[in-house]
């Protein structure tokens, strides 16, 4: 007898409408706090689960392991070089300690391991060639880190080498001056002065025990922000960074839990123990990344609410609707500039034309590329004329578009057909320059309404 799965079918098909409805079609600014809170915690979580199901994720977070292998001691020697000129060096164990939360009772001996070959060694004998070597294998390794957020924060450019000479290495020596300042900061105010003070308060012990809870998550979420923010090579607002290192503290002092009970566990088997931390300091490694990265979706899809629903790849289309995007684009901010409106950013460029902004970032990028238009300094960025735009024909930016990045052929294709196509081309562009040469973007007669079809 045959099963009849098409009831089952139907049903699911209703539940994927329903629920597309619910997260995807809803106007989420008009709806109540809770609500909207709830539908945007549903786009975040089934956009991330898209992330892990590609597997993107996972590979950088393998390739991250094995990054960090190679260059953590040589970052380590740095930090502990600055932190031992001021006298601080032992600083280093806490955060290791910190770090290494999720490896339960082993963390304090993988962490004495790692300070020892730290130890020993000798910065102050170690050559002008050798502190190249460890500091380009910082560099390299910062690189690739920041490579891994590039991608998730859909950035295909990343920093210049001088970019990355100056702000790793600022990144390199600062860190531990910030360390050295917390933990003072933090002996100062654990004093028995303070301790007695909160203890005389009615309140006081429950007030010192909420803060041995809150302290530590706080801090840590506010160490992952700072990393969310600096690593990717673009701007990152501090609240959505924020979330992302709070989610990764929370899933971090889970997976503490975990491994340590794993420990405990194999502490049993103390014959095998010593190979089981071998193994499990990888898996934590790749665990961590991968964490980590997670929390940098996070704040990506919290930062850029559009692109939960379509990813963060960009969508493929035609050469005519490349063109009609970017001079649609075009179109509108040279018209606002010109009727002295404000600047647009991509989300707001995205809905005066009925779009989302991940469809209209290339076209944005093209448009700057030929030197059409700027980016402002505000937070989010706004899109204006980057010069002149009185005499700025619709032809000439429709031609600069097309010729945008033709010197990069390497080789130019030479042939009968080659030639004939070329004949072609250029007999195209004689005919639309003779027709339609003349219209500019802010001539009215010649231009009429606008080709967009602006909102507002």
């Amino acid at each position: 007898m045959a099963i009849n799965f098409a009831p089952l079918q139907t049903n699911l098909n209703k539940f994927r409408t329903v629920l597309r409805s619910f997260l995807w079609q809803q106007d989420i600014a008009s709806l109540p706090f809770a609500k909207r809170f709830l539908i945007r915690s549903c786009q975040i979580l089934i956009a991330v689960i898209r992330d892990l199901v590609h597997g993107q994720l996972s590979l950088r977070a393998m390739s991250l392991v094995f990054t960090t292998l190679i260059g953590l001691f040589p970052l380590l020697a740095l930090s502990f070089a600055i932190l031992k000129s001021l006298g601080v060096h032992n600083t280093l164990e806490p955060t290791l300690l910190m770090l290494l939360e999720p490896l339960g009772n082993r963390s304090t001996e993988v962490s004495g391991q790692i300070l020892g070959y730290v130890d020993d060694i000798q910065v102050q004998l170690i050559s002008v060639t050798s502190v190249g070597l460890l500091l380009y294998i910082v560099l390299d390794m910062m690189r690739k880190i920041e490579s891994s957020f590039n991608y998730i924060w859909a950035v295909k450019q990343g920093r210049s080498w001088s970019s990355r000479v100056s702000e790793y290495l600022l990144a390199v020596i600062v860190s531990p001056i910030l360390l050295f300042l917390s933990i003072s900061i933090s002996s100062s105010v654990n004093t028995n002065f303070f301790a007695s003070f909160l203890a005389n308060l009615s309140f006081g012990g429950l007030l010192i025990e909420l803060m041995a809870l809150i302290m530590p998550i706080l801090l840590m979420s506010l160490a992952f922000a700072f990393a969310y923010s600096f690593l990717p090579n673009t701007r990152v607002r501090f609240g959505s960074a924020l979330l992302g290192g709070f989610v990764t503290t929370i899933i971090w002092k889970l997976m503490g839990s975990l491994f340590q009970s794993i420990f405990v566990a194999s502490a049993r088997e103390s014959i095998y123990l010593a190979f089981a931390t071998a193994i499990a300091v990888m898996l934590f490694a790749y665990i961590g990344w991968l964490v980590a990265l997670i929390g940098s979706s996070i704040a990506f899809y919290h930062q850029n609410p559009a692109k939960a629903r379509t990813g963060r790849e960009p969508t493929v289309q035609s050469i005519a609707q490349q063109e009609q995007l970017s001079l649609t684009l075009a179109s509108i901010i040279i018209r606002r500039f010109h009727q002295a409106k404000t600047a647009l950013t991509e989300s707001e460029l995205a809905f005066a034309i009925s779009s989302n902004p991940i469809v209209i970032e290339d076209s944005l990028l093209a448009l700057e590329q030929i030197g059409l238009i700027g980016k402002t300094a505000d937070d989010p960025v706004r899109y204006q004329p980057a010069h002149s735009i009185i005499d700025c024909a619709l032809v000439d930016i429709w031609r600069a578009l097309r010729l945008r990045n033709a010197d990069q052929l390497g080789a130019h294709i030479e042939s009968d057909e080659a030639r004939s196509i070329k004949n072609f081309q250029s007999g195209v562009d004689a005919v639309i320059e003779k027709e339609l040469g003349k219209q500019k973007f802010i001539d009215a007669n010649n231009w009429g309404t606008s080709i967009a079809g602006e909102k507002g």
